[in-house]
C-alpha cells in the first residue's frame, strides 16, 4: 500500500539545469518569429476572435465548463481547459496575438523538457535522451502545434499526459499518496483538454504487461484501476451534462478504415520532413515516403541485436493509441493536421531509441557530434521555413490550396480571405471551385450571399443564404445574415424571426441580441 517515505526523489535529473536551459533557448529562438504572426482563420476565429466578450470576462469561467469547445449547436468536442487557456491569454494579454503565440511556444518547450526527463528516466542515457528531445523540439511535423494558435490543444494534452505518466512511474517506484493524486489530477486535466487522453489508462495496462510486470502489489494496482475509472466517470458526467447527451455528429467506421493510409503520411514526414502541408489530405499526398520509412525502421530494428522488444511494443502502442482517434471521419474530406502527432511523437522516439546505432551513439566522437548538429540544424531550418505558412490568414490559405487543391475547405476559406482583401472576383472563383469539389460544402453559399449583399443584389443574396440553410439549417451566421438582409431591405419586422432563430442556434451570438433590442424598440 502507500508509503510515506521521503527518501526517494524522482526529480534527480533536474539537478542539472543546463539541458533544460538549452531546450528553452533553442525552442524560443526557432519559434520567436511566430510572435509576429496573426490569426489564420482556421478555428481561431471561432475559438478566439468571435469570443471576445466571452473570453475577456472571468465571470464566464464556469460557462466554459458547460459548453462544447466552439459553443456551437454541433456539440461534440468537450475541451474546457483549452478555452480556459485562451481566456487567460485574453484577460492578461488584451487579445494581443503575441501573447497567444508565446503560450504556444512555452507549452511546446515544456513538452520537450518533459520528454527529455522521461526519456532519460526510461533509457538511462542522458545524451541520447537530450538529442531525441531536441529532435522533438525542432521537428517540422510539430510546427503546427506552435505556429497555429489552436494547435496548442495537442501540446497542452502532451504536457498533461506526460506529467500524469511520470506521476504513475513515481507511484510504481514508491506508492505514495501524492504520486497517486498527481496521476489522477493530470489524467483528468488531459481528458478536459482532448478526448484522446482516454487512452492513457490503456497504455498503463500495456506498461504493466510489456515493460514492468509485478511492479506493484495487487492492492495498489486496484487503486490505479479504481482511480482511473473514477476519473473517467467524472469526465463522462461533466461531458454528458454539458453537451446534452449524444453528440450531433457520428463517426463513420468505414471512414476510419479508409483513413488508415494516413499513417504512412505521418511516418513519411517523420523521416523525410520535406513534403509538408498545412492541411494535408490523402488525395493530394503520397504514401510512398511512409512505406519507405516503415521499411527502414523495421530493417534497422531487425538488425539490432540489443533491442528491447517490450519497449518497441510499448512505444508503438503509445504512437497508435494517441494518433488513431484522429482518423475518425465525421464529415467532409478529412485532413490530417500535423499537430495531431505531438503526443504520439514520444512513442516514435521510444521505438527508434531501440535501434542499436542510435541507442549506442557515442557523442564524444567528432563525426557523431557533426552528424547530430547537422540533423538538428536541418530540422530547425525547415521548421523556420514551414512556420511562415502560418504567418497570416491569406498566406495560410494560399499554402493550403497549393498543397491540397482537392480540399473544398481550403478553396472555400481562401475565398473568404480574398473577400477580406477586397478581391471579390478571386473570392467568387475560389467559392465556385469549392462547390465543384463538394456541392454540399458548408458556408460557401453563405459567403457568396455576403458578397451579393455587399453589391446590394438582394435577390441573389437571399437565394444563396437559403441554399446555405438548406445544407446547414442551424448555421447561426447564415441565420443572422438573413436577418441582416431584411434590415438592409427595410423589412425590420421580417428580420426579427431570423435573429430569434440565430439565438436559438447560438444563445451567445451577442450581435443578434443587440439587433433584436434595436428592432424591437424601433417597431414599438
Amino acid at each position: 500500500m502507500f508509503s510515506w517515505s521521503e527518501n526517494f526523489s524522482p526529480w534527480q535529473t533536474l539537478k542539472s539545469w543546463r539541458p533544460y536551459f538549452l531546450i528553452f533557448v533553442l525552442g524560443f529562438l526557432i519559434y520567436s518569429q511566430t510572435l509576429f504572426f496573426n490569426f489564420t482563420y482556421l478555428d481561431d476565429q471561432e475559438l478566439i476572435i468571435n469570443k471576445v466578450e466571452l473570453l475577456s470576462n472571468v465571470k464566464n469561467f464556469g460557462l466554459i465548463f458547460t459548453n462544447d469547445v466552439f459553443f456551437s449547436v454541433d456539440k461534440f468536442y468537450y475541451r474546457p481547459l483549452l478555452n480556459i487557456s485562451f481566456m487567460m491569454d485574453a484577460i492578461f494579454g488584451s487579445f494581443l496575438t503575441p501573447v497567444f503565440y508565446l503560450d504556444n511556444i512555452l507549452l511546446h518547450i515544456l513538452a520537450a523538457a518533459l520528454i527529455f526527463y522521461l526519456l532519460h528516466r526510461l533509457l538511462r542515457r542522458k545524451l541520447l535522451a537530450f538529442f531525441l528531445s531536441l529532435i522533438f523540439l525542432l521537428h517540422p511535423m510539430l510546427v503546427q502545434a506552435v505556429a497555429w494558435i489552436p494547435g496548442r490543444n495537442d501540446s497542452l494534452l502532451t504536457v498533461f499526459v506526460l506529467i500524469a505518466f511520470i506521476a504513475f512511474l513515481n507511484f510504481l517506484e514508491y506508492p505514495r499518496l501524492r504520486s497517486y493524486i498527481a496521476y489522477l489530477f493530470f489524467f483528468l486535466a488531459a481528458l478536459l483538454t482532448k478526448e484522446s487522453a482516454i487512452g492513457l489508462p490503456l497504455l498503463i495496462i500495456f506498461y504493466f504487461l510489456f515493460v514492468n510486470r509485478g511492479a506493484l502489489e495487487k492492492s495498489d494496482k486496484f487503486l490505479l484501476v479504481v482511480g482511473s475509472a473514477g476519473v473517467t466517470f467524472i469526465w463522462f458526467l461533466m461531458r454528458y451534462f454539458s453537451l446534452g447527451g449524444e453528440p450531433s455528429s457520428t463517426a463513420s467506421v468505414f471512414g476510419f478504415f479508409s483513413n488508415l493510409p494516413a499513417l504512412f503520411l505521418y511516418l513519411g514526414t517523420l523521416i523525410f520532413p520535406f513534403n509538408l502541408a498545412v492541411l494535408p489530405i490523402l488525395l493530394d499526398s503520397t504514401v510512398i515516403y511512409g512505406v519507405i520509412s516503415l521499411l527502414i525502421i523495421l530493417a534497422f530494428l531487425f538488425l539490432s541485436q540489443h533491442k528491447r522488444n517490450n519497449y518497441i511494443i510499448f512505444g508503438t502502442l503509445w504512437f497508435l493509441i494517441f494518433l488513431l482517434p484522429s482518423f475518425m471521419n465525421f464529415s467532409g474530406v478529412p485532413y490530417f493536421n500535423e499537430h495531431r502527432l505531438h503526443l504520439s511523437f514520444f512513442g516514435f522516439l521510444l521505438v527508434i531509441a531501440e535501434i542499436d546505432f542510435i541507442k549506442y551513439l557515442d557523442f564524444s566522437k567528432r563525426a557523431v557530434k557533426i552528424s547530430a548538429v547537422t540533423i538538428l540544424l536541418l530540422l530547425a531550418l525547415i521548421s523556420v521555413w514551414h512556420s511562415r505558412s502560418f504567418s497570416d490568414r491569406l498566406t495560410f490559405w494560399q499554402a493550403a490550396v497549393t498543397k491540397s487543391p482537392h480540399l473544398p475547405l481550403a478553396q472555400r476559406n481562401l475565398g473568404v480571405m480574398y473577400y477580406f482583401a477586397g478581391n471579390f472576383a478571386a473570392a467568387t472563383s475560389a467559392d465556385v471551385k469549392a462547390l465543384e469539389l463538394n456541392t454540399q460544402e458548408p458556408m460557401v453559399h453563405n459567403n457568396l450571399g455576403v458578397m451579393y449583399m455587399e453589391k446590394e443584389n438582394w435577390v441573389l443574396a437571399e437565394q444563396e443564404f437559403r441554399a446555405e440553410l438548406k445544407i446547414n439549417p442551424n448555421y447561426d451566421i447564415a441565420l443572422f445574415n438573413m436577418g441582416d438582409l431584411f434590415v438592409r431591405r427595410g423589412q425590420d419586422a421580417s428580420a426579427i424571426p431570423w435573429f430569434q432563430a440565430t439565438l436559438r442556434a447560438n444563445p451567445n451570438y451577442y450581435e443578434a441580441v443587440d439587433r433584436l433590442l434595436i428592432l424591437q424598440k424601433r417597431l414599438k
